[in-house]
C-alpha cells in the first residue's frame, strides 16, 4: 500500500500568500499611521489584491487589525516561552527581558499598547491576551504562587500591574534606547519585589 501526502492545491497556497501578504502589509500600516488613518485600499494596493479580498478574508477593517494584533501576540507569546533555563524564576526574569525588546518596536507599540483596547474593546482585548503571553504569565504566576515563591497577591493583580510595567518599560527603551538598561533593571526590581 502506498502512502501518499496530500498536495496543497494551487488555490489554498494563493489564499495563504494571500493572507500573508495582507497581514504584513497591514501591520506596516497600522504601526506606521494606525487605525484610524490606515486605508484598506492602500492595504490591499500593496498587497497587490482587491480590497474584496479583505471582506473576503477579514471581514474588514477591524477584523484584520484583531488578525494582526493576535498575530503579535502569538510572536511575543514565542519569544516568551523561547526561554530555556533550569531555574523558572530566573526564565521568568529572562523572559521579560525579550518581552522588553519585542514590545519596544514601534509596530508593537502603537498595535498593542496604544490601539487594540480601543479599537477592540478593552474586555475583549484582555480575553485574547489572556490565550497569549498575558495568559501564559498568569500561569506561571499561578505556579509561584502555588509553590510559596512569591508573596500571595492575587495573580489578578499581580498579571496586569506586570504587564503595565512591561507596556511602560518597552515604551522607555523605546524612546531612550540609550537607557534601555534602566527599563530592565526596573522590570527585574518590580519582578523580585514580588519574591517571598
Amino acid at each position: 500500500m502506498a502512502l501518499f501526502t496530500p498536495m496543497t492545491s494551487r488555490r489554498d497556497r494563493y489564499t495563504e500568500e494571500t493572507v500573508k501578504a495582507l497581514l504584513a502589509c497591514a501591520r506596516e500600516s497600522f504601526g506606521r499611521v494606525g487605525y484610524d488613518e490606515a486605508s484598506l485600499e492602500t492595504i490591499a494596493t500593496r498587497a497587490d489584491v482587491t480590497t474584496g479580498a479583505i471582506y473576503h478574508h477579514f471581514a474588514g477593517k477591524k477584523g484584520l487589525f484583531l488578525a494582526v494584533a493576535e498575530q503579535i501576540e502569538a510572536e511575543l507569546l514565542s519569544a516568551a516561552m523561547s526561554v530555556s533555563d533550569n531555574d523558572p524564576w530566573r526564565g521568568f526574569k529572562q523572559a521579560f527581558e525579550i518581552l522588553i525588546d519585542a514590545c519596544a518596536q514601534d509596530d508593537v507599540q502603537r498595535i498593542i499598547f496604544l490601539e487594540a483596547p480601543r479599537v477592540i474593546g478593552a474586555q475583549a482585548w484582555r480575553e485574547i491576551e489572556m490565550k497569549y503571553a498575558f495568559g501564559a504569565m498568569s500561569a506561571v504566576l499561578e505556579g509561584f504562587s502555588a509553590a510559596g515563591r512569591i508573596r500571595p497577591y492575587p495573580v489578578a493583580l499581580v498579571a496586569p500591574a506586570l504587564l503595565a510595567t512591561l507596556a511602560e518599560t518597552s515604551r522607555f527603551a523605546a524612546s531612550h534606547p540609550a537607557e534601555r538598561s534602566h527599563a530592565v533593571d526596573l522590570m527585574m526590581r518590580a519582578i523580585d519585589s514580588l519574591g517571598a
